[in-house]
């Protein structure tokens, strides 16, 4: 039995690559020793048993017929870039894909800029507001009515007392709401006109 010899000393005694040598392992195309070395004569002829001896060797890869293999595909190369530049076929596809996506970048690009233009001219129109302004302008308004509403019975205490008819009281009650309701809707047009882009400017 030959010494076992490691990955790179059979790679040299077969004069292939270590890599060669290790897809051979992977594959079980060659196996280890039980002292985890390669022997060189029993790997040789499981090497031997694996390989198509009517194929050439590839010296860096040690499989048959890789060389062939490529040096077929290079000579058909020159054939099909030939036809492919004369028929405007495959190596004009990658230029359509990024004429197609500039395109498709550009036109985006203009959409989301037309937006952009849309916003800035509502708001500066009026037609769109701050959603802060609103929430703001929404509290005073809330809080006024409140207030209003809330001193209603003390500027009526005095006149309910002395009126005895119920009509009289609903009248006094009717007509102290729409006061509410007119001072209100001031206070509200004033707002408005204040946060128009007139009154800003």
């Amino acid at each position: 039995m030959s010494a076992g010899l490691t990955l790179r000393g059979y790679a040299r005694r077969r004069r292939v690559s270590h890599t060669a040598v290790q897809k051979a392992l992977a594959s079980g195309r060659i196996t280890l020793g039980a002292d985890g070395r390669i022997d060189p004569d029993v790997a040789d002829r499981q090497w031997a048993a694996s390989t198509d001896l009517s194929k050439p060797r590839n010296s860096v890869t040690g499989d048959p017929g890789s060389r062939s293999r490529s040096s077929a595909a290079r000579r058909r190369a020159p054939a099909t870039s030939g036809v492919a530049a004369a028929e405007g076929g495959a190596q004009a596809v990658p230029g359509e894909r990024v004429a197609a996506s500039y395109r498709e970048s550009l036109a985006a690009r203009e959409a989301y800029r037309a937006r952009l233009a849309k916003l800035d001219f509502e708001e500066r129109t009026g037609k769109l507001v701050s959603a802060d302004e609103v929430r703001a302008a929404t509290f005073r308004v809330a809080r006024a009515t409140r207030d209003q509403i809330m001193g209603v019975p003390a500027r009526l205490a005095p006149l309910v007392a002395a009126v005895s008819e119920p009509l009289e009281v609903q009248r006094l009650l009717e007509e102290a709401l729409r006061d509410v309701c007119a001072e209100l809707s001031h206070a509200v047009k004033a707002m408005a006109t204040a946060g128009s882009p007139g009154a800003r400017s």
